[in-house]
């Protein structure tokens, strides 16, 4: 089963941002490259075969980055584009108890505090559709909405995709964040839970000093990958958390987001 598609395009959505129009269609491309690279199959996890990998996951319980796809960043007119694969292993814990983590959006501050200061669902349609309202404080402060789609592989094996439909930096403006997609993978196993998430975050222009500087002040996409599965899986072990479903009675999410078609090669 493939997640669904809309008709929705980031050049309607994110126009308020004035994004360039071959910004927009760059990372557009990017993103459906990377897609169809994930619906091709294949492993489902980078750490499936990788006994090396498993090892370091699940005995030294270390967090570890890849770049998704090559050397960040990807220049791109106008911008660029950062693609890193983080893996973390939860030990002792269930896949619905990750899922209700993270389904439990109204409360993304209190479980990664050093990423989030405030969160609210916004919408639902069922069990597997959310639209959700962020406020990050890295590597500014931003507002985001995101369209989220969760999608049950079988009975050990689940997966998310993520789109910011809005991105709102509070403040002066430094183009830090002007897009993020998320892709997550979760794959149960008798001692715990392995957790694979793919985060493509689309930038301003920055030269290679602003880059350096940017990295030294906490700007990096990497590192927040890396925090972002640290936080979860502290959150996950925090014996005091008690998650939330989310609440019904919201209004449905109406017609799905998904980027706009890469348009084919002229010839």
């Amino acid at each position: 089963m493939k997640l669904p598609l809309a008709i929705l395009s980031w050049a309607a959505i994110l126009s308020a941002q004035s994004l360039k129009p071959e910004t927009v269609q760059a990372f557009d491309c990017y993103v459906q490259s990377v897609e169809a690279h994930m619906q091709a199959g294949g492993r489902f996890m980078a750490a499936d075969s990788n006994s090396g990998l498993q090892d370091q996951l699940v005995k030294a319980q270390k967090i570890v980055t890849i770049p998704g796809n090559g050397t960040n960043p990807h220049r791109i007119p106008g911008g660029m584009v950062y693609d890193w694969i983080g893996t973390v292993f939860i030990p002792g814990v269930t896949l619905e108890h990750t899922i209700h983590m993270l389904q439990d959006y109204d409360h993304r501050a209190r479980y990664f505090p050093e990423m989030v200061s405030a969160s609210k669902l916004l919408c639902r349609t069922g069990s597997d559709r959310f639209v959700v309202r962020m406020t990050l404080k890295e590597p500014a402060v931003i507002e985001t909405e995101s369209d989220v789609t969760w999608e049950r592989i079988d009975e050990h094996r689940m997966q998310l995709r993520s789109y910011s439909t809005k991105v709102r930096e509070i403040g002066k403006q430094h183009n830090y964040l002007l897009g993020l997609n998320s892709y997550w993978r979760f794959a149960e196993t008798p001692k715990g839970v392995f957790v694979q998430s793919e985060t493509i975050t689309l930038s301003g222009e920055f030269g290679s000093l602003m880059r350096t500087l940017g990295s030294l002040a906490g700007i990096n996409p990497e590192k927040s990958v890396r925090k972002s599965l640290e936080q979860m899986r502290e959150s996950q072990l925090n014996p005091r958390f008690d998650f939330a479903l989310p609440p019904a009675g919201l209004p449905g999410c109406g017609e799905g987001f998904h980027p706009g078609a890469c348009p084919s090669p002229a010839r």
